[in-house]
């Protein structure tokens, strides 16, 4: 009996022993499992955000609705994206700081669903631009809810950031079943400030007791254990002041409840079989011991991302069933690992390449120092298909253009880069061939194209870039870009690559970037071209010039920097400029006593600012100048472009008595009825119809015309292009009121201009003859 009650005590303890070390190891497992799939989950919800905002970010229709503003069609757009995740929060910011729009998905009630604009539309963002928006790990909240948000730049022209745009879901109850699902742990979230108050934001399963809330406050705010519960927390990050835990609970009791049953079971064994008890129990601590082993090697195989081996645990169902439940699990983190990373280098619409899948192609092709072309096919007319026939049908062409692409065998990669451009990448092509691919691309794409009989004929735009021996990516992909825009600016099929039309690219970019610091920093310059008066033999007015004194490239004239100026919005700084500098030489010259008045162009822009005016009038009250000193002068075409408009604002500075002149008359595409109709003052005849005045008869019959047609109007004329004494005389003798040109003077800065003045003396001899004496 001594020797029967050793044997069964050694094997009680050995038994209790073994089972204390598996229920310890089942906890610790199972916590290990629930923090992996909590960082894992968390995880790919953050990259997941993160690669669908850079992909909206970079979405081309999305950022034309964006810089044009349209808040409406903005919103639709940004909703678009929205839906293509699920996101609960779509979100985006200019940059200025500006909440340009803010969607909400409703979480819960009888709106459920139902999107909505956010309270914060038309705010400033909460934190400050700039690389705040890239943390890792974003939350942000809004209401009573926080979510997990993540942002993306957009960028416009050189890599410019114009917003941000990013979408974000919920913390709530969606993530908390996902992760109970597949922990088996009760899973949920809470936010604590620093007086340890606590609010639970989300819970899986039912409420928790008063008791059970206090256990949990004092683990997450001490991590004090509790024997009662096997408890996980994790802290997420500050919210506005307050921490996010997450937490994973589960009552110790029900979470050994296996193991106890197996306990009574092997301790009934263990008396039942007392000769046994020790071998049996020996092997029972190494049948259920080893299991648990392979699932935590397993578990740090999953954390490395190897999630391709299975896991084998023995015979045992219990055990069978939980490594089925871990492959499967590793499988579906596997599934969406490999979906985000499909989207990260796929277009959504074609599902060929993006950039992101031309680099990672083209790394070994670098390396290999392969010969490489990259065509940029840019599709014309794609937004005249878009607002005629709808954007269903605009991406079925991209779609089946992407189809004929891919039908070429010697074509190595086809990439979409945005909108209605595409790369094609060839590897180890000769010139020769590389020519006759190109032409059969082009062949093949513009073959007409039949959707829902509707007949489309495809045009193309291509860019190509060729080198034998490719350095980079990014140097190739600009060179390409850099031929098609030569392509679409010279109305080009194709255009290959060369250095020559390369260095106007590169120059016309400096000067973009450096026109508005130029403006500022009175780089500028005015010339001044004398006007003639006909009648008085007087100089009485001149044009204002502006020249660019660049301080490394000299004088730019305004035929290069002008159309940039336009183009970048920068007209009416660039106006306003030249009229303060004007008014200011006006006073400077009455100071010597020269009376000049001064002549202003100014563009369409200019008119389309509806503050200009006002800044015109109050210009020549501040520096107290005579309203006749100064003559503004505006193109035909910028009046075409919007003659209602242009009327009104040049009747408004009419009514206050300045004067008004229709520069380079003859050259554009106003009418009679226009011309009527224009609070004008004089006409200036552009000087390509007076510079061969003298052996062009047809000239002198549109010259004599207009003359005519001013006159009967009441209008002032002013001749420009005079080169020769002719020319001076045949105007003077049909009544032309003013004439300038070079035979007069060049235009030259305001000394060389007054010393010409004080050198020069204009009379009327006996014959009425113009001359000069210097």
């Amino acid at each position: 009996m001594l020797l029967l009650i050793a044997v069964q005590a050694i094997s009680f303890a050995i038994t209790f022993y073994a089972n204390n070390r598996l229920q310890q190891q089942q906890l610790g497992n199972q916590l290990s499992i629930a923090e992996l799939v909590f960082k894992s989950e968390y995880n790919n919800r953050n990259y997941y955000l993160s690669a669908f905002a850079e992909t909206a970010a970079k979405d081309f229709g999305l950022k034309e609705v964006f810089i044009d503003d349209d808040r409406r069609s903005f919103l639709v757009a940004l909703n678009n994206h929205r839906k293509r995740i699920n996101a609960d929060l779509a979100i985006a910011v200019d940059k200025e700081g500006e909440i340009i729009g803010e969607l909400l998905l409703t979480p819960d009630g009888v709106n459920q669903g139902k999107v909505k604009v956010g309270p914060e539309q038309g705010d400033l963002f909460r934190s400050p631009l700039g690389s705040e928006f890239d943390n890792n790990n974003p939350l942000y909240l809004l209401g009573d809810h926080v979510y997990q948000l993540k942002f993306a730049p957009i960028t416009s022209g050189a890599a410019n950031i114009i917003g941000w745009i990013g979408f974000g879901y919920i913390i709530g109850d969606s993530l908390t079943l996902s992760l109970s699902q597949q922990t088996g742990l009760n899973t949920g979230f809470v936010l604590s400030d620093d007086k340890q108050n606590q609010q639970i934001i989300s819970l899986s399963g039912s409420e928790l007791s008063s008791d059970d809330e206090q256990v949990l406050a004092n683990f997450i705010q001490r991590s004090q254990r509790n024997e009662e519960y096997l408890l996980w927390q994790s802290f997420v990050g500050d919210v506005q002041g307050k921490q996010l835990h997450a937490f994973m609970y589960l009552s110790r009791q029900d979470a050994l409840a296996s193991s106890q049953k197996q306990w009574l079971q092997q301790l009934i064994l263990i008396l039942l079989m007392l000769p046994l008890s020790l071998m049996v129990a020996y092997v029972i601590a190494r049948g259920v011991t080893r299991p648990i082993t392979q699932l935590i090697t397993q578990a740090r195989f999953i954390a490395k991302g190897n999630y391709h081996s299975k896991v084998e645990v023995g015979s045992s169902t219990e055990m069978q069933a939980l490594a089925q439940e871990f492959t499967e699990m590793q499988q579906a983190i596997l599934s969406r690992e490999n979906k985000i990373a499909f989207q990260a280098y796929h277009d959504p619409l074609t599902n060929l390449g993006n950039k992101n899948e031309l680099i990672r192609v083209t790394q070994s092709w670098f390396e290999q120092k392969s010969p490489l072309a990259l065509c940029q096919i840019n599709i014309r007319r794609m937004t005249e298909v878009n607002g005629t026939l709808g954007h269903d049908v605009g991406d079925k062409v991209i779609e089946e253009v992407g189809r004929r692409l891919c039908s070429f065998s010697h074509i190595d990669l086809v990439c979409r880069l945005n909108g209605d451009e595409f790369v094609v990448a060839i590897e180890h092509s000769e010139p020769k061939a590389l020519r006759q691919l190109i032409g059969q691309i082009q062949q093949s794409i513009e073959a007409e194209y039949c959707y829902q009989d509707i007949s489309l004929h495809l045009q193309v735009t291509i860019g190509l870039s060729y080198v034998h021996y490719p350095s980079d990516l990014e140097t190739l992909l600009r060179q390409a870009d850099t031929a098609l825009q030569y392509a679409k600016k010279n109305r080009l099929d194709i255009q290959v690559y060369h250095q020559k039309i390369d260095v106007n690219s590169v120059d016309r970019l400096q000067l973009i970037n450096e026109l508005k610091p130029a403006i500022a920093n009175d780089e500028l310059v005015l010339f001044y071209q004398p006007k003639l008066d006909l009648a008085q033999n007087k100089v009485t007015h001149v044009e204002a010039l502006v020249r660019w004194q660049h301080p490394d490239r000299g004088m730019i004239p305004p035929d290069t920097f002008i159309p940039i100026a336009e183009k970048m919005g920068q007209m009416n700084a660039l106006t306003r400029w030249v009229i303060n500098s004007a008014l200011t030489q006006y006073l400077a010259w009455q100071a010597q006593g020269v009376n000049l008045a001064i002549a202003v162009n100014i563009s369409a822009e200019n008119l389309k600012d509806g503050g200009f005016c006002d800044y015109v009038l109050q210009a020549i009250r501040d520096k107290k100048v005579p309203i006749e000193a100064l003559t503004l002068e505006i193109t035909e075409d910028a009046v075409v472009a919007d003659p209602d408009n242009a009327i009104k604002q040049l009747s408004l500075l009419k009514q206050h008595g300045l004067k008004l002149s229709i520069d380079d008359y003859g050259t554009g595409y106003s009418s009679l009825a226009q011309l009527k109709q224009l609070p004008v003052d004089e006409l200036k005849i552009d000087k390509s119809f007076v510079q061969n005045l003298m052996v062009n008869s047809d000239d002198q019959i549109i010259v004599n015309s207009t003359l005519q047609l001013a006159h009967n109007l009441g209008l002032r004329v002013v001749a420009e292009g005079i080169e020769n004494q002719a020319t001076l005389n045949w105007l003077t003798e049909r009544g032309c009121e003013m004439g300038q040109g070079f035979y007069l003077s060049k235009p030259i800065d305001a000394q060389a201009l007054t010393t010409w003045l004080a050198q020069s003396l204009y009379q009327v001899n006996a014959n009425n003859t113009v001359v000069e004496l210097n």
